[in-house]
């Protein structure tokens, strides 16, 4: 699961009101035959919300999401009302072949409206923003992540871990237990990242006091397709 939420203050005074819509699925796959998908947008308020909808190629650049306007992908309706306690179906079609041999990756964000508050209403407004993940198989083959790790040492003491996947599907690490030599425990590592087609991702970790630089590491997680185990190159200080 991987929502992104963003709160963006409308007034200022008073305690906080934020509105609450829910969608399903959470993620969405096209490719193949399969080219369009059906999201259903439930709005949990007793009053109406207004939502705007758009779609964004997405990508990652040095362990940062890119997050680009696209024509590749075709939503409606783009602008929605929906009453209290009401449900809202939004579809979303490939308007494009799929790449020959790599996932495609997008994303679909759905954006409150902020509509104008009552005259005796006094707190902070704040508007709801969701993005669901839209992955797009190759048209040959199928897409699979092949991700390499390794871990350095900074100054700090900290220990940074990277992720590299060289694969042609993506990845999202849910979290892991880093075992290093001399240490009587684990490390663990709990923010959940997407590790999309060649990117890298880097976690910063603080080792526990009994802890060696030299040595082998070993990771063990749980990610959106399985546990996982491997082998994590040491590079030292």
């Amino acid at each position: 699961m991987h929502f992104q939420l963003l709160l963006a203050a409308i007034a200022m005074a008073g305690p906080a009101h934020a509105s609450s819509f829910n969608i399903s699925p959470i993620r969405a796959e096209l490719g193949g035959a399969h080219h369009t998908e059906v999201l259903s947008l439930t709005n949990a308020d007793d009053g109406p919300v207004v939502v705007e909808v758009r779609i964004v190629k997405w990508s990652q650049d040095d362990g940062a999401d890119q997050l680009d306007d696209t024509r590749e992908l075709l939503v409606t309706p783009p602008v929605l009302q929906i009453p209290g306690k009401g449900e809202q179906i939004i579809r979303v079609a490939l308007r494009r072949e799929p790449d020959p041999a790599r996932e495609t990756t997008y994303r679909v964000i759905f954006q409150e409206v902020p509509q104008a508050p009552t005259p005796d209403f006094t707190g902070l407004r704040v508007a709801l923003r969701l993005s669901v993940p839209i992955f797009v198989a190759p048209a040959h083959g199928k897409a699979k992540a092949d991700v390499s790790w390794d871990a350095h040492w900074l100054p700090s003491g900290e220990l940074e871990v990277a992720a590299t996947n060289n694969g042609n599907g993506h990845l999202q690490v849910i979290d892991f237990d880093l075992q290093l030599p001399g240490a009587s425990a684990p490390v663990r590592g709990i923010t959940a990242k997407y590790l999309l087609p060649g990117s890298r991702m880097v976690w910063t970790l603080a080792p526990p006091a009994d802890a060696e630089k030299q040595g082998a590491i070993s990771i063990h997680g749980h990610s959106d397709q399985g546990e996982f185990s491997a082998d994590v190159a040491n590079n030292g200080s």
